[in-house]
C-alpha cells in the first residue's frame, strides 16, 4: 500500500506539469512526532509519542498564480540501541527499539511572491498518519514484541518558502503544527486520544513550467 501511495504522489506530480500552472516537486528531510501505543501485558493500552525523522515527498500544482493544491507522501523512522556496561546483571544482552510510519496529506495553499526567486506558502491540510513500535530483547531467552498499529487523523496548518537558485531548481523549507486523533485496537484493548505536534521539513525542490 505504501509503495501504491508514493506511486500515485510521484504520477501527480509529473502529470500536473502539463497543466497551464506548471508545478514544484520537493523531495525533503522531515522532522515530526510520532504517536504510538501497546498493548504490554496488563489489558491496556497505553499511548506515549516520541520523535521521528524521514522522508518527504511533496507537490505544488498551481492552480491560480497564488494558489496551489498540495499533496505529500512522508515515511518516517526511529531506532534506538542500547548495549549492557559493566554494572549491568550478569547475561544481560542487547535491547533495540525501533518504530517505523506513513503518512499522507492534502490540502491548499496560498501562495505569495516575493520575487523572481523566492516565494511564501502557507495553509491548511489533512494528514492520515499509521505508525507502529518493536521492542527487541536479546537477554536469554531472547524476546520481541511489535505493537499493533496506531491510526491518527489530523488537521494541520504551516508556513514555508520556495527559493529557486537555478532556473528549475531550489530550496523549500517549513515549519507547521497539527492536532487530530489517534486511536489503536490491540488484542481487545483499545485506545483513544487527541494528540498535537509540530514538524518541520527541508530540501530540493524542481519546478515544471508555469509560473
Amino acid at each position: 500500500m505504501k509503495r501504491l501511495l508514493l506511486a500515485v504522489v510521484l504520477l501527480a506530480a509529473t502529470a500536473s506539469a502539463s497543466l497551464a500552472g506548471g508545478s514544484y516537486l520537493g523531495i525533503q528531510l522531515l522532522h515530526a512526532e510520532a504517536d504510538l501505543a501497546g498493548e504490554f501485558g496488563n489489558g491496556f493500552a497505553p499511548a506515549y509519542d516520541h520523535s521521528e525523522t524521514g522522508i518527504k515527498i511533496e507537490y505544488w500544482n498551481m492552480l491560480t498564480e497564488d494558489y496551489a493544491f498540495n499533496g505529500s507522501y512522508s515515511f518516517g523512522y526511529f531506532s534506538e540501541e542500547n548495549k549492557p556496561g559493566t554494572n549491568a546483571s550478569s547475561g544481560a544482552g542487547k535491547f533495540t527499539y525501533s518504530q517505523r510510519s506513513w503518512s499522507v496529506r492534502v490540502g491548499g495553499d496560498r501562495v505569495v511572491k516575493l520575487g523572481d526567486r523566492t516565494s511564501l506558502f502557507l495553509g491548511p491540510g489533512l494528514e492520515y498518519w499509521n505508525g507502529k513500535a518493536k521492542f527487541e530483547d536479546d537477554t536469554p531467552p531472547a524476546s520481541s514484541y511489535e505493537t499493533g498499529s496506531v491510526s491518527r487523523i489530523s488537521l494541520s496548518g504551516r508556513i514555508g518558502a520556495h527559493m529557486m537558485i537555478g532556473e528549475a531548481w531550489g530550496l523549500t523549507m517549513q515549519a507547521g503544527h497539527k492536532i487530530g486523533r489517534a486511536s489503536i485496537d490491540e488484542a481487545g484493548a483499545k485506545s483513544t486520544w487527541w494528540p498535537s505536534s509540530l514538524d518541520a521539513s527541508g530540501g530540493l525542490l524542481f519546478r515544471f513550467g508555469g509560473y
